[in-house]
C-alpha cells in the first residue's frame, strides 16, 4: 500500500484542523471552575525474543519485534473519587493477573477495584498471559505483567492535572464484517469431532460462490472519549471499536497489531507524533464486542497484502473517523464518576465420559509435549484439559463505569457483537461504550442462537466453554449495573 505523501502546507492544514475544533469546543464549554483532573501514561511490556506467541492453535516463537507492546492507561479524578482504564497489548489476560494488578493499584489509598477497568486489546502476536491452545505462558512474564499494569496506572495518577473531557460517536462501516456465514448445502466441513451439525462456517474462503449470507450483524459505531488539559494540550484519546484484530504480520514478529498502529496514526493527526512535551499524549484503543467480527470482506476475491499493509490501512481509516468526531465534541471541566462491579457464576459445558474416552483414544501413543497439527488432535487435547482442570461452575466479572452522561460496560472474554448492540440499545446512558476482554478471560461468549448454529466459536475448548445461556445472563448483569450507577 502506498501512503499519501503530504506537503508541508497540506500537513499544516491537517494539524490545524485537528487543533481548531477542540479549541472552539473549549470556548463553548466555558473556562475555569471545574474540578476534573486527568492523567495518562504508557509502559512497555515487550518480552524477550524466544517467547511463545499467542493467537494460533499451534505455538509460535518470537524472532523479531515489529513494534513494542504496551499498557496504555487513563486516570480521571472528579475531586471526590478516581477512576482508571488501562488496555494491555495482549491476546487475553486472565483474572488472576488483573486482580493482582488491581491490588497493587489500590495500595495505599489508591483506586478501588470497582473503578479500575483493565482489558486486553486482543493482538494475536503477543506472548500468552494464559494457556491458549498449545501456547503456554511464561511464569516470569505473568509475574511481571501485573506490576507493569499497575505501574501504568500509578504513573497516570502522578500526572493528574486540571482537565476537560468530551465524548462523541461516529461510524466506520468499511472495516467490520461478521465472520460467520450460512453456506450452500455440503459446503461446511465436519467439526473436529467428525460431526456435520454446524449450520454456519467461520472465515469461509473469500469470494466463495458457496456463501449464502452472514449469520449476524456488525457494530460500526466508533466511540471517542477525549481528554485535554486546560491549556488545550491533549492528554488522552480513548477509542472504542468492535474489530477482532487485523493481523497480517511477518512470521515470528511481536506486534501490538492495529491497536498500536491506530495510536500512532492519532498522534500524527494530532500533530504530536514528534512532540517532546512531558507528559506525552496517550491514545488508547479498546476493543468492542467482536467475538464474531473481523476485518475481512468474504464476498470479495481473496487479497494478499504485504505484511502490515492492511493493518496500517485499517488503523489510518479508523483514526481519521476518530479525529473527525474529536473535532466536534464539546468539552466540560466537571463530570461525575461512578463505578460498579459484580461477580456472576456461570456453568461450564463439560465433556462427557464418552468425549473423554474418545479423546484419550485419539491421542494414545503420542509423545508427551508433542505439538499437534491435526485439528481433531488439537481439540482432543482441549477436551482432556477442560475435563481435568475446569470446575462445573466458574465465577467471572461484569463492570460498569459512569463518566458524566457517558457509560462504559465491560465484559470478560470475547462476546458476540449482539451483546454489545443490546447493551448500547437498552442502556440508560447515551453514549455507552462496550469493552470486551475486560477484567477476566472466559473464552468466546456466543448468543444462544449462535450456540444453536454451531461453528468454531462454539466448539468446546479453553477458548469456548461457558454454558449456552451465558450471554443473556451477562447482558442482564451489565444493564443492572448501568441502572445502578445511573441512580446512585
Amino acid at each position: 500500500m502506498k501512503h499519501r505523501t503530504w506537503t508541508r502546507r497540506e500537513f499544516g492544514r491537517l494539524v490545524a484542523a485537528v487543533s481548531l475544533a477542540p479549541r472552539t469546543a473549549r470556548t463553548q464549554a466555558g473556562a475555569g471552575g471545574g474540578k476534573l483532573r486527568a492523567g495518562a501514561a504508557t509502559v512497555n511490556i515487550t518480552p524477550p525474543l524466544g517467547c511463545s506467541l499467542a493467537g494460533g492453535m499451534t505455538d509460535r516463537i518470537a524472532t523479531d519485534v515489529h513494534d513494542e507492546l504496551h499498557v496504555r492507561s487513563l486516570v480521571l479524578d472528579d475531586g471526590e473519587s478516581r477512576m482508571a482504564i488501562a488496555l494491555v497489548d495482549s491476546c487475553v489476560v486472565p483474572r488472576e493477573i488483573f486482580d493482582r494488578a488491581k491490588q497493587l493499584i489500590a495500595q495505599p489509598r489508591g483506586i478501588p477495584p470497582e473503578r479500575v477497568l483493565l482489558a486486553a486489546t486482543h493482538t494475536h502476536s503477543a506472548p500468552p498471559a494464559a494457556h491458549l491452545f498449545q501456547s503456554l505462558p511464561d511464569s516470569k512474564y505473568t509475574e511481571w505483567l501485573p506490576v507493569r499494569i499497575a505501574d501504568a496506572v500509578r504513573m497516570a495518577v502522578s500526572r493528574l492535572r486540571p482537565a476537560r473531557i468530551g465524548w462523541g460517536t461516529g461510524r466506520e462501516e468499511r472495516l467490520v464484517f461478521n465472520r460467520r456465514y450460512f453456506m450452500k448445502p455440503g459446503a461446511i466441513p465436519a467439526d473436529p469431532w467428525g460431526r456435520t451439525t454446524d449450520q454456519v462456517l467461520m472465515n469461509p474462503p473469500a469470494g466463495s460462490p458457496n456463501i449464502v449470507k452472514a449469520a449476524g450483524p456488525t457494530d460500526p459505531e466508533v466511540g471517542v472519549l477525549a481528554v485535554e488539559g486546560l491549556d488545550g494540550r491533549p492528554i488522552c484519546l480513548l477509542g472504542n471499536y468492535a474489530l477482532h484484530y487485523v493481523g497480517g504480520i511477518a512470521p515470528g514478529h511481536i506486534s501490538a497489531d492495529y491497536f498500536a498502529a491506530w495510536a500512532e496514526s492519532i498522534k500524527r493527526l494530532a500533530g504530536a507524533a514528534a512532540a517532546r512535551e512531558f507528559p506525552p499524549f496517550v491514545p488508547i484503543l479498546a476493543n468492542g464486542c467482536s467475538g464474531n467480527i473481523n476485518g475481512i470482506d468474504f464476498y470479495a476475491p481473496p487479497a494478499k497484502p504485504a505484511p502490515y499493509e492492511q493493518m496500517q490501512k485499517y488503523a489510518d481509516t479508523l483514526a481519521a473517523e476518530c479525529r473527525r468526531v474529536w473535532q466536534q465534541v464539546p468539552f466540560q471541566d466537571s463530570v461525575k464518576l461512578a463505578g460498579a462491579i459484580e461477580d456472576i457464576e456461570l456453568g461450564v459445558r463439560s465433556p462427557t465420559a464418552d468425549d473423554v474416552a474418545a479423546a484419550k483414544k485419539l491421542l494414545g501413543g503420542m509423545p508427551a509435549g508433542a505439538q499437534y497439527k491435526d485439528r481433531s488432535q488439537i481439540y482432543a487435547r482441549e477436551t482432556l484439559i477442560v475435563s481435568e482442570t475446569f470446575p462445573q461452575r466458574v465465577k467471572t466479572v461484569v463492570q460498569a463505569l459512569r463518566i458524566g452522561p457517558l457509560a462504559v460496560a465491560a465484559f470478560p472474554g470475547e462476546p458476540f457483537v449482539e451483546l454489545g448492540l443490546q447493551v448500547k440499545r437498552e442502556s440508560p446512558f447515551r453514549p455507552t461504550l462496550v469493552i470486551e476482554l475486560a477484567n477476566d478471560y472466559r473464552g468466546y461468549i456466543p448468543t444462544v442462537e449462535g450456540h444453536d448454529l454451531g461453528g468454531y466459536e462454539t466448539w468446546r475448548a479453553k477458548s469456548s466453554y461457558l454454558e449456552k445461556g451465558a450471554a443473556p445472563k451477562l447482558v442482564a448483569t451489565a444493564l443492572r449495573l448501568l441502572e445502578r450507577i445511573n441512580h446512585g
